[in-house]
């Protein structure tokens, strides 16, 4: 009866004790393994990490240098402006401008949003050279709500190769450049 007792007793402080004590050492032992397995990864991040600041000044300089707003003491002045460079982009591939609207100026994180709205017509590889321009122009513009329409034609006539496109272009212009208006 007391070996029945004791070894009830040991079972208890095996239960009690031992089993937390070894599950604790297995969770910890898988922690390490993990951290060993990550170890590699993170030398590799860390040896990149000189080139990828080296790459972020390139970058930075590169930005700086870049004009990222339009010109202009007002917003109608930067609107002529974008206008104005719309329109030599427009002449240089050939595209046609049937019309030009000024849209409302908005107010977004200290800049203000200057937009026009064009018709154009052309051929379609006019106004795909055009849209690839308007990309790479500085300062950028955000081209939004475009519009390509194949031109209609009477039946028994040729086939039309123009089309015509609709678009919203927008440029930015620093929000503190704001002159005051004179009473």
């Amino acid at each position: 009866m007391a070996s029945a007792l004791l070894l009830l007793a040991l079972s208890g402080v095996y239960l009690m004790v031992v089993a937390p004590l070894l599950d604790l050492y297995a969770q910890r032992a898988a922690v390490l393994e993990n951290r060993r397995m990550l170890l590699p990864h993170l030398h590799a991040a860390a040896s990149e990490l000189p080139g990828l600041r080296a790459r972020m000044e390139q970058l930075r300089t590169a930005s700086g240098a870049r004009k990222l707003t339009l010109d202009g003491a007002t917003d109608a002045l930067a609107a002529a402006s974008l206008q104005g460079r719309i329109e030599e982009l427009a002449s240089s591939v050939g595209a046609t401008i049937g019309s030009t609207e000024s849209l409302p100026v908005e107010e977004r994180s200290g800049y203000r949003r200057i937009g026009l709205r064009y018709v154009m017509s052309g051929p379609y590889e006019t106004l795909v050279k055009f849209l690839a321009k308007l990309e790479a122009t500085t300062p950028p513009v955000v081209v939004d709500n475009l519009h390509i329409h194949g031109v209609l034609r009477r039946p028994g006539t040729p086939s039309a190769s123009g089309l015509d496109a609709g678009l919203d272009v927008y440029g930015y212009r620093d929000g503190d450049k704001s002159v005051a208006a004179k009473p």
